[in-house]
């Protein structure tokens, strides 16, 4: 009788557990949970009463006593971490502590999220078991704005909503706002924040980009052994941001079209024209933004069309003996710039590194218009100077610091130009309080398909875009794609981990503790 009563208190506690368990799963507490939970109760009373002596006894020996005292501190320490999960909850903080931030947000994703005016929503099309990785980056969007939410569709369980989006592939994410709808096929940040910021703003704003002169072509593409100096990738980046890109020919036109919000001179190799330069001037002195890049001589200055901004254009080529660009395979024509002036364009660019493959230096004059307002944008290090003798360095590459004619470093690479202007008209609108805006470069060649992607080339020039367009939520580092950091083992190194960390670990701490279990039985 003793040993079915001991049943009978394990059958009470197995319909309470059944009980709490059924609940767990469905969420609803029906007569099915309600009976058997009170049977359980039941049972157990009945086991307790039953037993009462026998529990006396128990609780009155030394070793129960230190196992209550054992199972009151787990019981204590347990709810503590139930407490803290539940703080956390509500009140969560992520810390991201792997080296290359995978799982974190770019600032630049991090600014526009936190900018939103307008509600986004996200669609994920994944099967149910599915699209984790996805789900784990829209949670982070959604935790850095209230305006942002997300929602995933398995399209085999709902087939009407995927036949309303077009969906015709799974992992297909669809991104809503204003009206717009723009689809995805990757999972990644990068694709996800471009298709926010086309689906959250009104209207496209277009750069202009001058041809004519030898400039930079934006739609030369990056192919096998040609291209490297064409500026597709410049192109495809800046309409990424929901900008327009077209390519002007000022020579046919009277002035400068009045839907440009930023005009782009890239690296002309002859000047321009008497009535482009007067159109360029008419658009900048209205409160226009224009970012102008030169290359050295014998490709044209630009000289007289900047120095009305108070920017002066050295004639020479800066050469970098510092030794940094050995390391990426380039020579002291090619400066690398790590220091940079204060600047929304340059923000969070703290120790990192820009290259210039043939670059002039810029000064800013001593005499200009006092109500111009000058950054010295980028500076090379003091291991560089600007080489004048332009004859000798294009034909014999053989060149020297000469003292009182070659001007040591460090130089200015880049120089950013403003200047407040009232009352007057552009864009259509008269009366408008403006500020002109004007960057100017000493180099059009860091913005190449074949340096666009350099450590921060790309992020520099559509900062100065974005900057000069008036979108400064736009200025910041953007995401880049998750570094590999896969470790790749061979078959010996495989296997020695494998009885290391399977066999041999294990075995040697099941073999201490039935050593110490079998010294205390002693």
């Amino acid at each position: 009788m003793k040993k079915y009563l001991d049943y009978l208190g394990y059958v009470g506690v197995v319909l309470i557990v059944i009980s709490l368990g059924s609940y767990l799963i469905t969420s609803v507490f029906k007569l099915f949970q309600t009976i058997t939970i009170l049977t359980g109760l039941v049972i157990l009373i009945a086991f307790v009463l039953a037993n009462l002596a026998r529990i006396r006894e128990f609780f009155s020996k030394r070793s129960t006593k230190y196992g209550t005292n054992a199972t009151v501190t787990a019981v204590l320490m347990l709810t503590i971490l139930v407490m803290l999960n539940f703080v956390a909850s509500r009140h969560n903080y992520r810390i991201d502590t792997t080296k290359a931030r995978q799982f974190s947000l770019s600032k630049q994703t991090i600014k526009i999220l936190k900018n939103l005016k307008v509600d986004v929503k996200a669609t994920a099309f994944f099967k149910s078991d599915a699209g984790q990785r996805m789900r784990d980056l829209l949670e982070e969007y959604a935790y850095h704005s209230k305006k942002f939410k997300y929602e995933f569709v398995d399209p085999d369980k709902k087939p009407a909503i995927a036949k309303q989006y077009g969906i015709t592939s799974y992992g297909t994410t669809v991104i809503e706002g204003l009206g717009k709808v723009e689809k995805i096929n990757k999972v990644s940040e990068q694709d996800i924040t471009n298709a926010i910021i086309k689906v959250s703003r009104k209207g496209k704003k277009v750069v202009y980009f001058t041809e004519g002169h030898g400039e930079k072509d934006i739609d030369v593409q990056l192919q096998q052994n040609r291209g490297a100096d064409g500026y597709a990738l410049a192109k495809k980046a800046i309409e990424n941001e929901n900008y327009e890109v077209k390519k002007i020919l000022l020579a046919s036109e009277k002035k400068v079209p009045s839907d440009c919000k930023v005009l782009v001179i890239a690296g002309p190799q002859t000047d321009l024209l008497a009535n482009e330069k007067d159109m360029v001037q008419e658009y900048l002195k209205k409160g226009g933004s224009a970012l102008i890049m030169v290359d050295p001589s014998p490709s044209a200055s630009l000289a007289d069309l900047v120095s009305p901004w108070g920017i002066e254009v050295n004639n020479d080529v800066v050469l970098d003996f510092s030794g940094v660009g050995q390391l990426f395979g380039a020579g002291p024509a090619i400066p690398i710039a790590i220091k940079y002036g204060k600047s929304p364009i340059t923000e969070g660019f703290q120790n990192v590194m820009t290259a210039y493959s043939l670059a002039r230096s810029l000064k800013i004059k001593k005499e200009h218009d006092s109500g111009i307002n000058f950054i010295e944008l980028v500076k090379t290090g003091a291991n560089s100077w600007g080489e004048t003798d332009l004859q000798l360095f294009y034909k014999e590459r053989k060149v020297g610091y000469d003292e009182g004619k070659d001007k040591r470093g460090p130089l200015t690479i880049a120089i950013v130009a403003t200047k407040k202007v009232e009352n007057d008209t552009i864009n259509g609108i008269s009366g408008e309080k403006r500020k002109t805006r004007l960057i100017v470069f000493g180099d059009s060649d860091f913005a190449t398909n074949g340096w666009f992607h350099f450590q921060r080339n790309g992020d520099l020039f559509l900062n100065a875009i974005s900057w000069l367009a008036e979108e400064e939520d736009l200025v910041s580092i953007r995401p880049r794609e998750p570094e590999d950091r896969r470790v790749t083992l061979t078959k010996a190194q495989s296997r020695k981990i494998f009885w290391l960390g399977v066999i041999l670990f294990p075995m040697a701490i099941v073999g201490a503790g039935m050593v110490i279990y079998i010294r205390r039985r002693k």
